[in-house]
């Protein structure tokens, strides 16, 4: 039993940085069902595309210590997209901003 436990542990500790970017793109899911429940639509918020963004990095690490080309390629291109998406609720909130300031 003793033995298992150690398996299983350093089973575990392999795997920590994908789990936890498993764990934090189920997460940004939580995180998106919540915010629209209280906001009583469907939102998707920068925090959403942070988080995701965060879950992808991890993953993306994850795919290149397993060596999965398909994993990595994936998750790095999710990546991107939710970088993109931070930019484009950024560049909207600035010009928001701007607008208020002139108008």
């Amino acid at each position: 039993m003793n033995e298992f436990l150690h398996i299983l542990q350093d089973h575990i500790a392999k795997e920590a940085v994908g789990l936890i970017g498993g764990v934090i793109f189920f997460g940004s899911w939580m995180w998106q069902a919540w915010q629209s429940r209280q906001a009583r639509t469907p939102v998707v918020t920068q925090s959403f595309f942070a988080m995701r963004a965060t879950a992808s990095a991890l993953l993306t690490v994850e795919g290149i210590r397993t060596k999965s080309l398909s994993i990595t390629l994936v998750m790095a291109a999710t990546l991107l997209l939710m970088l993109y998406n931070i930019y484009l609720i950024r560049k909207r909130a600035r010009r928001a901003a701007h607008a208020d300031q002139t108008g």
